[in-house]
C-alpha cells in the first residue's frame, strides 16, 4: 500500500472544456432508473474483469448516501481494517458525522463534490450560518439557495404565478445580458425584477449561467479527506463551460406590490438523505427569508418531504400542485427528480430547478424545459474521480460499489469510462440497495474476495 503521505495528497488543477467536450462525457452514462428501494442482494453489472483473476483492486469507488454508508463503512472496517484498498466517495457522502458514526477516522477515504464557487457564496455562508444553527454550510446548500433566488427573481419578472411564465424566464434572470446581482444585493434585484427590468443573477454556488438543457454551464469541484472530526476540504477542480447562452428578452411585465410569490421546496427532510436534506432545505428556503422583509411583494412557501423515495417525491410534489404552486426547489437525489419531472412536472407545467441531483441522465429528459438545476452533472465527476485515482493515487485498477439508483448507476458508469479511458482496469461494478441489514458480501464482491 502507499504511504499516508501519498493517499492524502490531492490534486488542484484547472480543466477547460469546450461544448464538445461536456457533451462528450455526458454521453458516457447509462440512464438507468431503478428506484434503488429496499434491501436485497448485489447486483453486478457488465464492464472490467469480474473474473477473480485481476486480484484486489488499487482504489475503490463508494456512491452512496449517510444513511446507508454509515453501515456500509462499519462491515468495511470490520472485515478489512484501515489500509486494504484506498476508497474514493462522492458527495453523497460527504457527511462530517460519517466517522463518527462508523467508529473510524476513514483516513483511507477520499472524495469529491460539487464546489460553492460564485462571488456570492461568502454572504450566502454568512447568512446562512446567521439564521440556521449549523456549524457549516453543508453540500448542497449553497446551490440551494441559488436555486430559489433563480425561481423567486423569475416569477417578480414574470408577474404570475404560472410555471410557462416563471420558465420562459428562468434564463433572462440568470444568463449574461442585464445587470449584475449578487446574494448580498438579492432584494435590489428582486425590486429590480419586479419592475420588469433585465437583470443577471450571479449567485452563491456558480454564476448560475443555464445552458439548453437547464444545466449550469460551468462547475467547479471540491475535493476532501475525512478526519476524526468529520471531512476537510483539499483542493479544487475547475471546468470551463460549454458556452454561454444570450439571455432571452423578458416577456413578463413585473409584479405590484399586491402580488404573492409561491415557491415549493421539495426535499428529503427523513430517510437516507435526511441527513443532508434538512440542511439543504434550509438553504432553499433562505432567499425567501432573507426577502421577507426588503420587497412590496409577499413570498410565500411550502415545504415537502421526499422521505428519501421516488414514490414520496411524486406524492409531495402532486400536492404542492394541488395548492397551487408554481415551481419547486427540489428534488433532491437524482431518481425522485427524474420520477417527478415524467410524472408531475411537464404535464402540470410546473418548474423546478434541482439543488442537488447529479445524474447525466437528467440532461436529456423530455421535461418541455421545465426542469433546470444549479449543481453540475455527474459526467463531470466521474472525470474528477477518475483523475484522481489515476493522477494521485497511482492506481492502475478499480471497483466501484454502487447505490443502485439513478444516481449510483450512471455516477458509477461515467468513472468507469473515465477511468478506462485512462488505460485502468475496472475489476468489478457492484450495485447494492438502501438501507440492508448488511453490506458484507457486496464490499467481498467489489474487493475481488
Amino acid at each position: 500500500m502507499r504511504d499516508d503521505t501519498t493517499r492524502r495528497s490531492y490534486l488542484k488543477y484547472t480543466t477547460a472544456l469546450g461544448t464538445a467536450g461536456l457533451a462528450g462525457l455526458a454521453g458516457c452514462s447509462t440512464e438507468q432508473t431503478g428506484d434503488g428501494g429496499g434491501g436485497g442482494d448485489s447486483t453486478a453489472t457488465d464492464g472490467g474483469d469480474g473474473d477473480g483473476g485481476s486480484g484486489t483492486p488499487d482504489v475503490l469507488i463508494v456512491v452512496g448516501y449517510p444513511q446507508s454508508g454509515v453501515q456500509l463503512f462499519k462491515d468495511y472496517y470490520s472485515d478489512y481494517g484501515d489500509d486494504t484498498v484506498d476508497i474514493l466517495v462522492t458527495d453523497g457522502l460527504q457527511d462530517g458525522d460519517l466517522p463518527g458514526n462508523v467508529g473510524n477516522d476513514m483516513s483511507n477515504v477520499q472524495g469529491s463534490a460539487p464546489s460553492a464557487a460564485g462571488p456570492g457564496v461568502d454572504t450566502f455562508e454568512s447568512l446562512f450560518l446567521e439564521e440556521f444553527d449549523y456549524e457549516e454550510a453543508g453540500v448542497f446548500t449553497s446551490q440551494a439557495y441559488d436555486a430559489s433566488a433563480v425561481q423567486i427573481l423569475a416569477n417578480l419578472l414574470a408577474g404570475a404565478n404560472d410555471g410557462g411564465s416563471i420558465r420562459d424566464h428562468m434564463r433572462v434572470v440568470a444568463n449574461p445580458g442585464g445587470t449584475t446581482y449578487t446574494p448580498s444585493e438579492l432584494p435590489e434585484a428582486a425590486e429590480a425584477a419586479a419592475a420588469g427590468e433585465n437583470i443577471q443573477y450571479e449567485g452563491a454556488s456558480s454564476t448560475v449561467n443555464f445552458d439548453e438543457a437547464g444545466d449550469i454551464t460551468s462547475a467547479q469541484y471540491q475535493t476532501f479527506g475525512f478526519t476524526q472530526d468529520g471531512f476537510e476540504s483539499t483542493g479544487t477542480v475547475d471546468f470551463g463551460g460549454s458556452g454561454d447562452v444570450p439571455q432571452p428578452e423578458p416577456a413578463g411585465s413585473g409584479s405590484g406590490a399586491d402580488r404573492t410569490v409561491r415557491l415549493g421546496v421539495l426535499q428529503p427532510e427523513t430517510g437516507d438523505l435526511g441527513g443532508l436534506g434538512v440542511a439543504i432545505r434550509d438553504g432553499a428556503l433562505l432567499p425567501a427569508i432573507q426577502l421577507r422583509d426588503s420587497i412590496d411583494q409577499s413570498i410565500e412557501t411550502q415545504t415537502g418531504d421526499t422521505q428519501s423515495t421516488a414514490q414520496a417525491a411524486v406524492s409531495a410534489a402532486n400536492s404542492m400542485v394541488s395548492a397551487g404552486i408554481p415551481s419547486i426547489t427540489g428534488a433532491a437525489s437524482s431518481e425522485s427528480t427524474i420520477q417527478v419531472t415524467n410524472n408531475v412536472l411537464t404535464s402540470n407545467e410546473v418548474v423546478a430547478c434541482s439543488p442537488a441531483s447529479t445524474s447525466p441522465a437528467i440532461t436529456s429528459l423530455e421535461d418541455d424545459d421545465f426542469l433546470f438545476r444549479t449543481p453540475p452533472s455527474d459526467a463531470l465527476q466521474g472525470q474528477v474521480l477518475a483523475q484522481i485515482a489515476s493522477e494521485e493515487l497511482g492506481a492502475s485498477s478499480a471497483s466501484t460499489l454502487y447505490l443502485n439508483n439513478s444516481y449510483g448507476q450512471a455516477l458509477q458508469e461515467s468513472f468507469v469510462s473515465a477511468f478506462e479511458g485512462m488505460d485502468g482496469t475496472v475489476v468489478q461494478q457492484v450495485g447494492f440497495e438502501s438501507q440492508q441489514s448488511s453490506y458484507t458480501s457486496q464490499i467481498n464482491s467489489a474487493l475481488n474476495q
